[in-house]
């Protein structure tokens, strides 16, 4: 045995240390979350030792001091090795230095998690490195590290990305649904289970509580004009029911439409406040009797619609706002793809598909000025124009010269995305599923509204054919009785 009180080791040398004179150093992973020293760990080393070095060095006052492998250290003691061994590296220059070597020692052996490499990035931070400094000492993407930066200083995210197998990044995004705990779960739980689905899913829930935010500032608005809210309408048959009306489809004695403003002098006036896919929508009561003095009269007196006129109604609601979602969620993806250097292999065939196979709606977006091509490229501000507009794609080429593709794939991508509409999931539309397979082969996750426009284009299809060979059948002709053929010329045609 080495004597290591009187020796200073070599740099790169393994020598055997008594664990009770170690120094453990304070580690990047914290000591809660540490494995635990358990009995057949403790009892392993008892009986087999330390097999795989610990990483220390001497400090300025000869002491051994361990870096990495704080918890075979602790277990040697606990087992009662008379040494271990131990790989002499250089003392650290500063405190960065430390934590650095500390997580690439970690990250090889891939025992951090995601909060305690966030954390380390922290204390970095906090020895004053910027994140790119950081990116590069530790092997990281600068982006990766300003992520981790961010979750590292919330403890909501720290807590769900301890807690949870979800990413810096899905942690990252989850800060924003801290306030919304049953869309935070639901969304952890999509992050967990179901990964490929989560930025549609964020997206949902983002317009979902737009949604809700929207009817709320609705109903502070009417609150404050003195409308007294309630939680919903009244029930038929009920006795408020036979005291309210609702204006919402009633018009005045000379036809006119009944608004909000015509009735805010109105004593008792009650509100119900609903989130609808598009936009907080209000149903307004009066007394009747106030609306029997004022001649009101119902403007919309037909048949109430059938269960299954309802549940068709909501269900293209839905999807309607299935569908804004998808696509917020999609040109993001898109905008990101675009500003890559490298485009998919085939981006070139997409062009030349577009332009020759599906003119019209490359001229529609064309004629329009690129709006949503524009967008894509990072041209902010910039709306749809009429023929005689300005086109904002004007010049971007140019300013770009080395990236000539990306102009083309733009433009022909802006116009795919503006010839769809929120009503696409339901149109069958070849160009369209076309489209969106093609996106999905580049590696964009399709939602399930967009999957259902290349469903219902494949089902349609499939009928189209069915119906044609069954036409087709059914037109062949009858055989032809050659004993009734005239071949004499003089009666032939004759009347």
């Amino acid at each position: 045995m080495t004597d290591t009180t009187s020796t200073t080791p070599v740099v790169g040398t393994v020598e055997h240390v008594d664990p009770t004179t170690i120094t453990i150093e304070t580690n990047v992973r914290p000591g809660e979350t540490m494995a635990p020293l358990t009995k057949e760990f403790i009892a392993s080393i008892r009986d087999h030792g330390v097999m795989e070095p610990v990483i220390g060095y001497r400090d300025e006052q000869g002491n051994v001091v361990v870096r990495a492998g704080q918890r075979r250290t602790l277990a040697a003691r606990e087992a009662g090795r008379p040494t271990i061994p131990v790989y002499f590296g250089a003392a650290p220059t500063d405190e960065a230095a430390r934590i650095v070597e500390q997580l690439i020692e970690n990250d090889q052996r891939e025992d951090l998690t995601e909060g305690q490499r966030a954390a380390a990035w922290q204390q970095l931070a906090f020895e004053g490195l910027s994140a790119t400094t950081i990116a590069k000492r530790v092997g990281r993407k600068a982006s990766e590290v300003r992520i981790g930066l961010r979750v590292a200083e919330n403890e909501h995210a720290v807590a769900t990305v301890e807690q949870h197998t979800i990413t810096l990044d899905q942690a990252a995004v989850l800060i924003d649904f801290e306030d919304h705990p049953a869309e935070h779960a639901e969304l952890v739980e999509v992050a967990e289970t179901n990964p490929t689905r989560f930025d549609h899913a964020v997206q949902q829930v983002r317009d979902k509580i737009a949604r809700a935010d929207a009817a709320a500032a609705l109903t502070a608005e009417l609150a404050e004009a003195g409308w007294t809210i309630r939680d919903r309408e009244p029930m038929y048959g009920s006795e408020e029911a036979k005291t309210l009306v609702r204006i919402n489809y009633m018009v005045t004695a000379e036809g006119e439409r009944v608004t909000r403003a015509d009735v805010e002098d109105v004593e008792g006036r009650e509100a119900v406040v609903r989130a609808t896919y598009g936009g907080p929508e209000a149903s307004l009561f009066i007394p009747k009797k106030i609306a029997k003095e004022r001649k009101y009269r119902d403007a919309n007196a037909v048949a109430p619609l059938s269960d299954d006129e309802k549940a068709r109604r909501k269900m293209v609601r839905e999807n309607r706002a299935a569908w804004k979602s998808a696509t917020a969620v999609r040109q993001q993806w898109l905008t990101t793809k675009i500003a890559g250097k490298t485009l998919p292999k085939d981006a070139i065939n997409l062009v030349a598909e577009a332009l020759t196979g599906n003119r019209w709606t490359m001229h529609r977006s064309l004629e329009r000025g690129n709006a949503t091509a524009a967008a894509l490229v990072g041209i902010e501000g910039v709306e749809s124009s009429s023929y005689y507009g300005p086109n904002a794609f004007d010049g971007w080429a140019q300013e770009h010269p080395t990236k000539p593709l990306h102009a083309a794939l733009a433009v022909v991508i802006g116009s795919y995305e503006e010839g769809m509409h929120e009503n696409t999931w339901d149109s069958g539309d070849p160009a369209s599923a076309a489209y969106l397979t093609r996106l999905a082969s580049w590696g964009y996750t399709l939602s399930d509204i967009e999957q259902m426009v290349i469903d219902r284009t494949a089902e349609r299809a499939a009928a189209f054919e069915a119906l044609t060979a069954e036409q087709a059948e059914s037109d062949v002709d009858e055989p032809v009785d050659e004993g009734d053929y005239d071949d004499d010329p003089e009666t032939q045609g004759a009347a």
